[in-house]
């Protein structure tokens, strides 16, 4: 099965070609793409963006919004699959505190 998925989140707009030999597969891929956030959820602004970042061997997939700085991360389940986490607020840490030890 082939899937095309457009997705505008932000000022990008992506587009995803999924092809899969099992259509379940394929429909369950396109299901976590059309889901991907393209507003934030703890302020709700749709200011955006589809970004990544890596860290002790692992890749960082979310959408962060550029108003509040709050990210939705991308999980993934054990035993294949994928999806997304509720956003989280960023909080600076405490750099005076670490500083005066």
């Amino acid at each position: 099965m082939k899937i095309k998925i457009k997705k505008v989140i932000g000022t990008a707009e992506l587009e995803f070609d999924i092809e899969h030999d099992k259509d379940r597969e394929a429909l369950a891929m396109a299901g976590f793409l059309a889901e991907i956030p393209t507003k934030c959820g703890t302020c709700g602004d749709e200011n955006v963006k589809f970004t990544s970042n890596r860290a002790d061997g692992f890749i960082f997939v979310k959408v962060k919004c550029n108003h509040c700085l709050a990210s939705a991360n991308m999980g993934e389940y054990k035993e294949g699959g994928f999806f997304w986490h509720q956003f989280v607020k960023y909080e600076p840490k405490d750099t005076k505190a670490r500083s005066d030890k």
